[in-house]
């Protein structure tokens, strides 16, 4: 996936510009992609194509193109 392709499919996931939603839209957006990341992380799982390293799974992201957050920085 290229970094444009990622940054239209979250344009169509959020309907737009984050900054134009209030907290609690932007919270539950969260949420919704979460659940979908787990379900897919679950799916990954049972077709027993989830890799690791050591004891950490690897989670998939298919693209170079990452955007640092708290979580990162």
């Amino acid at each position: 996936m290229t970094k444009e392709d990622l940054v239209e499919a979250a344009y169509q996931f959020t309907g737009g510009n984050l900054k134009e939603l209030s907290l609690n839209q932007v919270k539950r957006l969260m949420t919704v992609a979460m659940y979908v990341g787990d379900l897919c992380l679950n799916e990954i799982e049972d077709r027993g194509e989830l890799e690791f390293v050591g004891d950490a799974p690897v989670l998939p992201y298919d693209c170079d193109y990452t955007v640092p957050t708290v979580l990162t920085r």
